[in-house]
């Protein structure tokens, strides 16, 4: 599956202005791995929700995306890592770190 966004330039350049914007600012750490990223979010209900939104959105207009979610006990934080074949990383860098 190749490694491409299928929204148009508009359409993303929106999405990066609400959606991820609004998952950036929750982000608190972001780790790189061979596969993707690892992302930090504090353990509260609205991280939860960003995120479910972030993830529905992202599986529409990115097939080739992986992803897996994590909540520690007690509240405790929130980890995404979103994964995928090579050259997803430096999707993602672009995306989201860019």
């Amino acid at each position: 599956m190749p490694v491409a966004c299928r929204l148009s330039s508009a359409q993303l350049r929106e999405r990066e202005a609400s959606l991820i914007a609004e998952f950036k600012a929750g982000v608190t750490e972001v780790e790189e791995l061979a596969e993707g990223l690892r992302f930090h979010l504090p353990g509260v209900e609205k991280w939860f929700t960003v995120v479910a939104k972030l993830m529905a959105a992202e599986r529409e207009c990115c097939p080739f995306l992986e992803f897996e979610l994590r909540a520690e006990a007690g509240r405790g934080p929130i980890t995404l890592v979103i994964a995928g074949p090579v050259g997803t990383k430096e999707f993602l860098r672009g995306l989201f770190l860019g």
